[in-house]
């Protein structure tokens, strides 16, 4: 069936022509003008031709189909502007909040936060302080649970790369299959379904690369590791060449890494390359005027961390702290007392609260006989002189102990051991105990107050 000819007057293509230009300017109330004025005139033609009403119907349904996207698009980009103006703000928070965890992270980890008041310690702080402001590798050594990654994080935090990042890797839980993958990162397709990956050295490059265990690392890992060192560069598996790096290294061991180059599990070259610097840490059975420090600080952090309120140690049982052996060192201080303040009825730990262990312990140390002060044939003269020296500071101080104590250059708790070996029959009560507890000062010497008598 033939269309009726289209029928338009001069005015109505007029007006349609500049309907069209208007919409191509996104002037869509002004093109609904136009197109509405052609709709009169088409009303006024004769019979109203069919073909010119539709014409008019179909450019207003495509106004409308114009005018519906750009509206779309309006409102995508409205939302965009929002998702870019949250992301900023999230992204201004984020780094005000990074800067302020990397500002507790250096308080945390800062020498004066360690606790450890032994004159061991006090050197092993001391020189990792100073060794912080350098780049030189460190080694730290000591037994399991003395503290060797606390060491190694004031190491970093205290020092010129504490904005950098700090990685802690422990070297027997890579595989040999898996440690270049690991540790120098893979390409992107070196096997299927294989996305790129940056490496643990890469990653630390700028900041501290912490190797836990490293005394327990395979002889061809060790190999790849020596070589990061002397060329300073990786290259990840699969890659076309090699990735500089710029990465401190700190390691740490429990094992005697001499004689292990002795037997030939360790290279002696890789030795000298991460030994610069070494940082021995004692064990705590060494360090004993530390054991109420550290039980202090657990105790308030379990407590805490319970909801337990404040807890304190009776008599009987700090003895029983100073008394074990802790084979297990500071780690396993820290579990006795969480276990402690777990099982604990009341707000005093008592002995019956520790550990079958530590129990034993206290209950098998031999306790010394009573007796009266021995002539110094028996006793010895070193005896003889300590003992003069205590009476004569305890007079000078009139009785008291915390004031005597620190003009010995010894701890309270010290005194307090020494005065009842030297009097045992006395039960140490040489002098009169002053009623002032020594409050420590800074982080490093907490006060020992919570301590109390059963």
């Amino acid at each position: 069936m033939l269309q009726p000819p289209l029928t338009l007057t001069p005015e109505m293509s007029a007006r349609l022509t500049r309907f069209a230009v208007l919409v191509s300017d996104a002037a869509y109330e002004a093109a609904a003008e136009e197109l509405a004025a052609c709709r009169k005139l088409c009303d006024k033609l004769p019979g109203r031709p069919k073909a010119a009403a539709d014409l008019i119907e179909g450019m207003d349904r495509m106004l409308g189909y114009v005018r519906d996207r750009e509206q779309l698009l309006e409102d995508a980009v409205d939302r965009l502007d929002n998702s870019h103006e949250e992301l900023s703000r999230i992204g201004r928070q984020l780094k005000i909040e990074n800067a302020a965890l990397k500002s507790q992270l250096r308080q945390n980890f800062s020498p004066a936060r360690v606790i450890g008041a032994s004159p061991r310690m006090a050197r092993v702080l001391q020189l990792a302080q100073r060794v912080a402001e350098t780049t030189v590798n460190v080694l730290i050594t000591g037994e399991t649970g003395t503290g060797k990654e606390m060491v190694a994080k004031v190491v970093h935090y205290s020092g010129r790369r504490r904005h950098g990042p700090f990685m802690a890797v422990n070297c027997t839980a890579v595989p040999d299959t898996l440690f270049e993958s690991e540790f120098f990162g893979i390409e992107k397709g070196v096997a299927t379904g294989v996305e790129k990956r940056r490496g643990i050295i890469e990653g630390a490059s700028g900041g501290t690369l912490f190797l836990d265990e490293i005394g327990d690392m395979s002889e061809a890992s060790q190999a790849k590791i020596l070589r990061v060192l002397e060329l300073g560069e990786v290259t990840p598996v699969g890659g076309r060449g090699p990735v500089s790096v710029d990465l401190r290294l700190v390691s740490a061991t429990n094992r005697d890494l001499r004689q292990d180059i002795e037997t030939g599990r360790f290279r002696r070259d890789l030795y000298y390359r991460i030994k610069v610097v070494h940082l021995e840490l004692p064990p705590l059975r060494e360090r004993a005027d530390d054991i109420p420090l550290l039980a202090e600080n657990f105790l308030a952090t379990f407590a805490r961390n319970m909801g337990r309120g404040k807890l304190v140690f009776s008599k009987r049982a700090r003895e029983a702290l100073m008394e074990y052996a802790w084979p297990g060192n500071i780690r396993e201080l820290e579990n006795e007392v969480e276990r402690a303040v777990a099982l604990a009825y009341t707000e005093t730990i008592h002995v019956e609260d520790l550990s079958r262990d530590v129990r034993n312990a206290k209950a098998s140390r031999p306790q010394p006989a009573a007796e009266t002060f021995r002539p110094a044939a028996e006793v010895g003269r070193l005896r003889i002189l300590e003992r003069e020296a205590i009476e004569a500071c305890l007079t000078e101080c009139s009785g008291n102990r915390t004031q005597a104590a620190r003009k010995l250059g010894i701890s309270r708790e010290s005194l307090r051991r020494k005065l009842k070996l030297l009097y045992p029959a006395a039960g140490g009560e040489a002098a009169q105990d002053g009623d002032d507890l020594d409050a420590g000062q800074g982080a490093v010497v907490l006060r020992p107050g919570s301590f109390r008598d059963d």
